[in-house]
């Protein structure tokens, strides 16, 4: 399905009833990436999984743009009431960003392996990520997909092609489009102060999911969130990196439908 929503269409899937749950997929990713969630999801509550602007089957017009208004604004079209969310990397950061401006229009927040504008990248956040700044410096777009499949998916610690079958190729299929959206080009606009600063401002029901193999930046951010955000609470899922619910599907489904469902 697809809106026209702040001069971009946006494409989303929908299926189920009940309290609406909005997805929102990593920066490597697509709406794809909820697959082994839509359905389990769709028996308790109305699902949605939009492509963010530029990723997937969504445009990306030239021009500045903000996520949160695009979301803001799918929320309205579709005259949801509040709604749960849930994001992952990228789209953790969006729901985040979400959270703090717009708390009147969410119930639940779940956060996985989430971006947290305005932390400090350090030392070995630099030398893990040399391989893929090495290769989109290039512009080598094979080896960029390489390194970055490498890093987030198999998870810095776990050999190359950890993760293997049919979630490695779909992510490398996601991310084929996913690395190419010039940002330059059409730059999102930033919550200011970040939201590194403004944690102790979110009052929506929290959880913070992360896999333990992730990148050691995700990690450091997920406990930040996990004791400066009020009323939230952590699940670390093992052996799993960036992308915890398509490795471990049944174990992320149960945890985040736990906490969706409770009184």
């Amino acid at each position: 399905m697809d809106l026209t929503l702040n001069g971009a269409r946006i494409n989303y899937e929908r299926a189920g009833g009940g309290i609406p749950v909005v997805f929102l997929h990593a920066g490597l990713a697509d709406s794809r990436m909820w697959a082994a969630q839509a359905d389990e999801f769709a028996r308790d509550f109305d699902v949605i999984r939009p492509d963010i602007r530029g990723f997937g089957r969504s445009e990306m017009p030239p021009g500045r743009w903000s996520a949160v208004s695009d979301l803001l604004a799918l929320i309205d079209a579709l005259e949801l009431k509040p709604v749960h969310l849930v994001g992952c990397s990228m789209g953790g950061g969006i729901a985040l960003d979400f959270a703090l401006l717009h708390a009147e229009r969410i119930s639940r927040l779940v956060l996985v392996g989430a971006a947290v504008a305005g932390t400090q990248p350090d030392a070995e956040d630099a030398t893990l990520i040399a391989k893929v700044s090495a290769a989109r410096k290039a512009r080598d777009f094979e080896a960029l997909n390489d390194a970055m499949l490498e890093l987030f998916l198999d998870g810095p610690h776990r050999r190359p092609g950890h993760v293997a079958g049919p979630v490695r190729e779909l992510v490398y299929e996601m991310n084929e489009r996913a690395m190419r959206v010039d940002f330059d080009r059409s730059p999102p606009d930033q919550l200011d102060p970040p939201a590194a600063q403004r944690l102790a401002e979110v009052t929506a029901p929290t959880l913070v999911v992360v896999g333990d193999s992730d990148v050691p930046r995700v990690l450091k951010d997920s406990e930040l969130l996990a004791s400066k955000i009020p009323n939230a609470r952590k699940a670390m899922i093992h052996d799993a990196a960036h992308l915890p619910n398509m490795e471990h599907p049944e174990e992320f489904n149960r945890i985040v439908r736990d906490f969706l469902l409770e009184d």
